[in-house]
């Protein structure tokens, strides 16, 4: 929701398995290993999951990972048993191709596709595309606005109102991403977006259902139709690397628009910016790490939650659970310093361990002439990433907020 990713696409324990298996100890080098992990994850709408994954590591001429199998099979109290596939290609340095497919025993699915090749006319030009099925009964939802409360008011007319929901959300999306290289290191590109989303009861106990506390976000959330959005973005980028960058900046300003007289429910606009930096310091360890962004909407007043922008999870505010707060506008601003403590060849590739502290502070808000510093969350937390480079990182944060506690896993770094 108001981001740039496809929403929770990445399931939290690809990463903290895949980071365990690239840091494990190994006796022989082959082209190939097999590593049997046992997960143990805590998320803050799921709970706590256990499983055992299986990765598989397929290395070229050059011990650089080509191709990775993760399987895994995993238990959940709310979701039931839940097999996923997992197939990860890098066939060359500028294209990468993966392909997920999970169903639980309950209603929980997921299957996802993703392509991306940067080398297209000569490296002048770009193609980025996704697609994704997800149906996830763990969803939360709090209410609008950047002070909602996880506890419900009772009112004496009305019985509990507000406070913590929960539901089933069902998300289809599919994107496409051209783009071409104006300069160096501005491109411009366009995106379009076809996504529909439904609203069906969810299966976390004790926690009331979105519908009988948010009626009218509920109504809006399930009227049906399909969102296609078009995008188009002006990029600055002059990182060393796109995965693993040591220095340089990403900075873009962006501008997407859906329309009722094209095929949407509702019509809005929606812009805003975003700048990172990386900032090597002594010799290049740690690397001081930054980012900002500030995303709008602007549009009626009808536009599904799910449509809007949202703080919370494992790539804002992570000492918040997914989409924590939502309302039109956002803004964030983040620093991590990215420390290398340790260094091995393993697996026949080099594998590193991080350890990064990390200070996140964001707030929703309604208009867009609202003050985006005004009511800032605070959290503060430390990160722990399993690099291999040229491509891969796997992430394990804890974050701090002033409602708890929470730990985030991932496939990449958070930003």
């Amino acid at each position: 929701m108001g981001g740039d990713e496809l929403p929770r696409s990445r399931r939290a324990l690809n990463a903290l398995a895949l980071g365990v298996a690239l840091l494990a100890p190994r006796a022989v080098h082959s082209a190939t290993s097999f590593i049997p992990i046992p997960e143990i994850i805590t998320d803050p709408n799921e709970g706590n999951t256990g499983g055992l994954l299986g990765v598989v590591l397929f290395l070229d001429e050059k011990d650089e990972i080509r191709y990775m199998l993760a399987p895994d099979v995993r238990y959940n109290r709310t979701k039931g048993v839940f097999p996923t596939f997992r197939f990860f290609a890098y066939p060359t340095p500028q294209r990468r191709w993966s392909v997920l497919v999970g169903k639980s025993t309950t209603k929980d699915e997921d299957y996802e596709l993703e392509f991306s090749d940067r080398g297209y006319w000569e490296g002048r030009a770009f193609v980025r595309a996704a697609f994704v099925h997800e149906r996830d009964s763990t969803d939360r939802f709090f209410g609008f606005g950047n002070d909602t409360r996880s506890e419900a008011t009772r009112l004496p007319e009305r019985g509990p109102f507000g406070g913590e929901t929960n539901y089933t959300g069902r998300n289809t999306e599919a994107q496409a991403t051209p783009g071409v290289w104006l300069l160096p290191s501005v491109n411009l590109s366009y995106r379009m977006r076809i996504r529909r989303f439904d609203v069906e009861p969810g299966q976390v106990r004790h926690v009331a259902f979105i519908g009988s506390r948010y009626p009218q976000a509920f109504a809006r959330a399930n009227d049906p139709g399909v969102y296609w959005a078009h995008q188009a973005a002006l990029t600055y980028d002059s990182r060393d690397s796109f995965d693993i960058p040591t220095h340089g900046a990403l900075a873009l300003g962006y501008l997407e628009m859906a329309d009722r007289r094209l095929g949407s429910p509702t019509s809005f606009v929606k812009f805003g910016g975003e700048w990172r930096d990386f900032i090597p310091l002594r010799k290049g360890n740690p690397i001081l790490a930054l980012h900002v962004l500030a995303d709008y909407t602007s549009g009626d007043l009808r536009t599904p939650f799910w449509e809007q922008s949202s703080l919370g999870g494992r790539r804002t505010l992570r000492g918040f659970g997914s989409d924590r707060f939502i309302d039109f506008n956002r803004s964030l601003g983040a620093t991590e310093l990215r420390t290398r403590v340790w260094q091995r060849k393993m697996f026949g590739v080099n594998a590193e361990l991080e350890l990064a502290p990390f200070l996140e502070a964001g707030q929703v808000f309604r208009r867009v002439t609202d003050s985006p510093v005004s009511d800032l969350h605070v959290v503060y937390g430390l990160g722990f990433r399993g690099v291999v480079r040229p491509q891969i990182v796997g992430f394990v944060d804890v974050g701090r907020g002033n409602e708890g506690t929470a730990i985030f896993t991932g496939i990449d770094y958070p930003f």
